[in-house]
């Protein structure tokens, strides 16, 4: 069976992208103290969860018996590390709207994919410890969902 090691590996990227993504936007809106706050805010939250990623990975990057499917799960991980990264290249190529409420919708909508792939993510765990760490990260994205919604 595979490790969970790639799935960890890609968890904490994407969460270390959002936070980048949310850093080139507070830089971008430096001009209206508000929402450059709020992604700043959010930055240093996404940058806490690969953190908290990083060191789960530490306890349990071995352990094939965490997941139904390590496979799947890392998949759909990586396809969400994907489009995270490219739209970081889109946001610091200023290829993004400079209309804050435009940008913020389209956060939300990344937002909850993210809410949704740790869903997935959760349908595939095995430990109940994990169920609960993904289950605390796709709360902590539905609570930025409603941070960018005002």
């Amino acid at each position: 069976m595979p490790s969970a090691y790639p799935l960890f590996e890609t968890a904490e990227r994407l969460e270390a992208a959002c936070a980048q993504i949310y850093e080139a936007l507070a830089e971008q809106f430096g001009g209206d103290p508000a929402t450059s706050d709020l992604f700043r805010r959010l930055a240093a939250e996404e940058r806490q969860h690969a953190s908290r990623v990083r060191l789960l990975a530490a306890r349990y990057r071995h352990d094939s018996r965490l997941f139904g499917s390590v496979d799947m799960a890392g998949r759909k991980m990586e396809a969400l590390l994907e489009d995270a990264l490219r739209i970081l290249f889109q946001v610091q190529a200023g290829a993004w709207a400079t209309d804050a409420d435009i940008v913020r919708g389209e956060l939300v909508d990344l937002e909850e994919r993210f809410q949704s792939a740790h869903a997935e993510v959760i349908a595939s765990l095995a430990d109940p410890e994990l169920k609960k760490f993904f289950t605390s990260m796709a709360a902590q994205d539905e609570g930025h969902r409603k941070l960018l919604l005002g």
